[in-house]
């Protein structure tokens, strides 16, 4: 998901409690503990809040009981992806990964490995802003392959900004920056535009 504003943020979290299996494990990863406290897990936060969700968060270790759509619970894992080693070990049924262009692709890697909690393939969601071809969101995400499937929006499809946001940040940005933050698209160095299908 491209774009910017908390709207990838919180559409990532609803996302991962829509999924979530009783008695099944999760993980939420961010680029540092400081982006996740101060975006990811706010806007997790206030949906799983908002939605009946939340049972607790443990803030000692950073783990969440939530409720699942059956009335029962599933866990939470809350990661810092700055040294992706420490993300392995769980099994997992699912993972989301915020801000992943600010993540190195081991974090990709090492997650995606650890998706076989009860004998299951889980599924990996990843929201971010795009950071051109040359990254490799670009190579999980950008071009299609087999069983992934990206989600284009951009600032204007965001109805929680306030009208003239998109205007008043467009006036201190070079076209480049326009395509890549407003327009959520993969953009390269050079300025050429990436096409695809949305």
């Amino acid at each position: 998901m491209g774009g910017r504003g908390a709207g990838k943020s919180f559409i990532g979290g609803y996302d991962l409690l829509r999924r979530a299996k009783t008695g099944r494990l999760y993980m939420i990863a961010g680029p540092t503990f400081k982006l996740l406290k101060k975006t990811t897990l706010r806007s997790f936060d206030e949906i799983a809040r908002k939605t009946g969700r939340l049972v607790r968060f443990n803030k000692s270790n950073f783990e969440y009981t939530i409720k699942t759509s059956d009335k029962e619970t599933a866990e939470i894992i809350v990661r810092s992806a700055e040294d992706p080693d420490s993300l392995r070990g769980p099994n997992l049924s699912g993972a989301w990964i915020d801000e992943a262009s600010y993540t190195a692709k081991d974090v990709f890697n090492i997650v995606i490995a650890s998706l076989r909690e009860a004998g299951e393939l889980g599924w990996l969601s990843s929201t971010f802003t795009p950071r051109g071809k040359l990254h490799w969101t670009y190579d999980i995400f950008g071009v299609a392959k087999p069983n992934t499937e990206l989600f284009h929006c951009a600032t204007k499809d965001n109805p929680f900004l306030h009208a003239d946001f998109e205007e008043t940040v467009a006036s201190s940005y070079t076209e480049h920056m326009k395509l890549q933050e407003l327009g959520g698209e993969f953009v390269d160095d050079g300025g050429s535009l990436i096409h695809y299908d949305h």
